[in-house]
């Protein structure tokens, strides 16, 4: 059987290699755990070399930057226990290509996809259950991050839009002007009024401190 290498990003990042979780402590050249980053949440799990180290190195010389990913390479493979962990084959490195390689973000995205294209609330409120947090949320101030976690949370939004959770989505967002309307109307239709003005009050002084504006009419 091929071997498995299950790496989550969604939250905390940890590697599972045939059922043995990796040590969080082998990783102490930050920069392997960087390199294994990245190709996760690549499309396919490749990436050109020089990409790599633009995004890693985009300060030093092509010469130097490419000495540090060969050493983030070897000792990324020596984590993860394989020596094709991450391969080089011309310009190119990808993750776990001899075996199988399961990223949770890719799992997301196959059924939060599906979720919103089925229109079914109850889907989608399934699908954003598998949401376990902001990508790579341990690694908040790497510029290369900022895109690929901005695509899989503009993905669990509109999961939980379509699932109508406007709770969650004010612990998200507490300027959503669509999930306090939503919140008020169900305070109305329950006849707690009271509760409809608080919530309106609680909208009128988010965007007041976080936009500078007042809400809609």
């Amino acid at each position: 059987m091929p071997a498995t290498c299950q790496v989550r990003v969604l939250g905390r990042f940890s590697v599972v290699v045939d059922g043995r979780p990796v040590p969080g402590d082998v990783w102490r050249n930050r920069r392997a755990a960087d390199v294994v980053k990245l190709l996760a949440v690549a499309p396919d799990h490749r990436l050109h070399r020089e990409q790599v180290m633009d995004l890693l190195w985009p300060d030093l010389p092509v010469d130097a930057a490419g000495a540090n990913l060969r050493k983030a390479v070897h000792y990324a493979r020596r984590a993860l226990g394989c020596a094709d962990a991450v391969r080089c084959a011309g310009r190119l490195l990808t993750l776990w290509p001899a075996g199988v390689l399961d990223v949770d973000l890719d799992r997301f995205e196959r059924t939060a996809d599906a979720a919103l294209a089925s229109g079914d609330a109850g889907r989608c409120a399934h699908a954003a259950a598998d949401y376990r947090g902001d990508l790579l949320a341990d690694d908040r101030y790497e510029c290369w991050v900022v895109e690929p976690r901005a695509k899989a949370r503009a993905r669990y939004t509109a999961l939980l839009r379509a699932a109508g959770d406007w709770t969650r989505l004010l612990d998200l967002d507490e300027t959503d002007e669509e999930a306090h309307r939503a919140v008020m109307r169900r305070h109305l239709a329950a006849g707690n009024r009271r509760e409809a003005l608080r919530q309106f009050e609680r909208l009128r002084r988010a965007l007041r401190e976080r936009v500078g504006v007042g809400p809609d009419a």
